[in-house]
């Protein structure tokens, strides 16, 4: 089973230190929610994580931040565009786990976002993807977030999804001003929500089946809260 984890929001400044402190809380909570599977991680060929496959990446926050400064080395436009770290999990992991993003860009056109691709094979780990999007937007203090998959992915598609527009898959995430939008809004069955740090709601579909979320996300477009940011964007969150 393929399942992918993704947290979006728009321009915001950050240093590489306070981005090495976000990557290792992330990966702190990861671990937290499943050792056997985000225990341990290794570089990507071609990245500033490089650094062989033998090599474990240490997540504390110091050696992180040297790996973004890696990544961002000579390049004029890294202020922009931000600064880029992927990681992976090793061979023999229950789960084959890769995990990306870019922050502190402030471009008004790119999102910065942060991506978790996890692929469980039959008889593999049962994991808590809700859990898994709330580590990833309680960390990155994220606009919006989302669990899908292929067959989730082409569904929403289908129903008229574009590509960049927020939408809530297995499990979603809504920072405070979106989730202000549901206050009045009946949310449909089956789907629960939970509040989060920073004033976001996570919904939570996971008893839901593909027709279910692709209707659950028409509700959701009604109320508003799954309009993109302006564009250009000038703030990380609606």
């Amino acid at each position: 089973m393929r399942r992918v984890v993704r947290g979006f929001w728009g321009p915001r400044r950050e240093s590489e230190r306070e981005l090495a402190v976000r990557w290792s809380a992330l990966l702190a909570r990861l671990r937290d929610i499943d050792a056997t599977v985000f225990g341990t991680w290794q570089g990507v060929p071609g990245t500033g994580t490089d650094t062989g496959r033998d090599t474990p990446v240490r997540i504390e926050h110091g050696a992180l931040a040297g790996y973004l400064l890696k990544d961002g080395a000579g390049d004029d436009w890294s202020d922009q565009k931000g600064l880029a770290l992927a990681l992976s999990t090793p061979a023999g992991c229950p789960a084959r786990v890769g995990v990306n993003g870019t922050g502190g860009g402030v471009s008004d056109h790119l999102p910065m976002s942060v991506v978790l691709t996890i692929t469980v094979p039959d008889g593999g780990p049962a994991l808590p993807y809700a859990d898994i999007l709330r580590a990833v937007a309680e960390t990155w203090d994220v606009d919006w977030g989302e669990v899908t998959g292929t067959e989730l992915q082409l569904a929403l598609e289908d129903d008229g999804r574009v590509p960049g527009q927020p939408c809530a898959g297995w499990a979603g995430y809504l920072s405070a001003r979106r989730a202000a939008l549901l206050a009045a809004a009946d949310l449909p069955l089956p789907m629960t929500a939970h509040p989060t740090d920073h004033g976001g709601v996570l919904l939570d579909l996971s008893a839901a089946g593909v027709q279910e979320v692709v209707e659950a996300n028409r509700h959701l477009r009604a109320t508003g809260a799954l309009e993109p940011l302006p564009r250009p964007m000038d703030r990380p969150k609606l």
